[in-house]
């Protein structure tokens, strides 16, 4: 399992959107990024998370104390 300091500033970012239920294009929007960068991002936020969806990922990320709900 990859150590979650390994997330970059921006994975957390995009975790963090993520997390509240944004879309890959409202994540984009939000970031002023393309979405095909969010799509990366994601895909690597999964890979070092060790994690297969997004509700995975953002209840992961709660879980281990990398973001903070609410």
């Amino acid at each position: 399992m990859a150590e979650t300091s390994q997330l970059t500033e921006r994975e957390c970012q995009v975790l963090l959107l993520l997390s509240q239920g944004l879309s890959n294009r409202q994540i984009a929007s939000a970031l002023r990024l393309s979405e095909n960068t969010v799509k990366l991002h994601v895909a690597a936020i999964f890979r070092k998370l060790d994690v297969s969806s997004r509700t995975e990922a953002a209840t992961t990320a709660v879980r281990r104390g990398i973001i903070a709900l609410g």
